[in-house]
């Protein structure tokens, strides 16, 4: 059961998305330890947002300690200086797959969750293969966990929208998640593996002169935080 009720929900949700433009603007205008903690706050919220509507099922749950899971790696990535990248990286790899089982759960044939499963399997040994050969004697922990996790958030993707209408909200936000973590690969992949020449396109969107990646990631973060509510009001009714 929602610990809102029901004629308190609109009205959350309305505050909620306010509330987090709000922050997405503060955190394109204003920079140093300040920028840090809005950006942080912004990744708190959602998981307090989503806590508003708990149900005790795997769905719920899933996506809780996900979100969970999203601000840990953040207090790596975001609030410590220097971050520690690797640390961050695990805890977001098991953000992964705590929304693996979140759609794993919602899949009634057992033919396409095994076929899931194994897809997944695959896309994981075939993406650390190509990185080895991409990276060579530079590849590390933090490049094979970082392309793992990608992996799995890929595979999420495809799969959440393959739920239909139902799962929507939920496979948009992965696919907002995918972009920001894309643009910071890409900043990690300049900064410590290869440089991408000043004149070049891929340079123009690594340095586009605004945070990009938040620009996707507050987003991604408030859509998985709202993508349970239907469900639980509906279930509740």
């Amino acid at each position: 059961m929602s610990m809102l009720r029901k004629k308190y929900i609109l009205p959350a949700i309305c505050v909620f998305i306010a509330v987090e433009a709000v922050l997405s603007i503060l955190i394109q205008v204003i920079g140093g330890m300040a920028n840090s903690i809005i950006s942080f706050l912004s990744i708190v919220l959602c998981f307090f947002f989503h806590l508003l509507f708990f149900k005790r099922d795997v769905f719920w749950i899933s996506t809780q300690i996900g979100l969970l899971t999203t601000v840990c790696a953040d207090c790596f990535l975001v609030l410590l200086s220097p971050r520690e990248q690797l640390l961050g990286m695990l805890f977001f790899s098991v953000t992964q797959v705590c929304y693996f089982l979140r759609i794993y759960y919602s899949q009634t044939s057992k033919k396409e969750q095994l076929l899931h499963v194994l897809l997944r399997l695959g896309c994981i040994v075939l993406i650390i293969a190509i990185t080895v050969l991409i990276l060579g004697k530079s590849t590390d922990a933090l490049a094979i966990i970082s392309v793992i996790y990608y992996a799995n958030l890929i595979v999420n993707i495809a799969f959440a929208f393959r739920q239909g209408k139902e799962y929507r909200i939920f496979a948009i936000g992965l696919l907002l998640f995918s972009l920001c973590d894309l643009s910071v690969g890409l900043s990690v992949l300049d900064e410590i593996y290869i440089n991408i020449p000043n004149e070049s396109f891929l340079y123009r969107i690594v340095h586009p002169g605004f945070n990009l990646a938040w620009l996707f990631y507050v987003p991604s973060q408030a859509l998985i935080a709202l993508s349970n509510i239907k469900k639980i009001t509906l279930q509740s009714a």
